[in-house]
């Protein structure tokens, strides 16, 4: 009984432990899961994935500047609106339109999920 108690209170221990992860690295998979996504979508060669790694790098830095420092909001806008620009410089025309359609698609469904929320009482 006291073996089966010590068992079970190392494998929660572990589970715990294996789950703790650095915050940091979940930020560099969510940029490679985004650039994953889009040479999949956009059929991007390798020159093409190279640059938008590098963008898609900057966009996030610039996500975390405004939750970090919100009065530096419109600045940091800015940047954003530069980062796209670049994307459009990297990308051809067939594929910067398809990124634009599907950016414009993900904003409508995350407007829609807003919209249709019910109020908090």
């Amino acid at each position: 009984m006291k073996k089966l108690f010590i068992v079970a209170l190392l494998a929660i221990g572990l589970t715990g432990f294996a789950q703790g992860g650095n915050k940091k690295k979940g930020q560099e998979v969510s940029t490679e899961m985004r650039l994953k996504k889009m040479t999949e979508e956009l059929s991007l060669n390798a020159d093409q994935q190279a640059k938008m790694g590098v963008v898609l790098e900057e966009q996030a830095a610039i996500k975390k500047a405004m939750k970090e420092n919100p009065d530096s909001r419109e600045e940091n806008k800015e940047k954003m609106k530069e980062s796209g620009k670049k994307v459009k410089t990297i990308l051809t025309p067939e594929q910067f339109e398809k990124w634009k359609a599907s950016m414009d698609k993900g904003k409508g469904e995350g407007k829609k999920k807003r919209d249709g929320a019910e109020p908090m009482e």
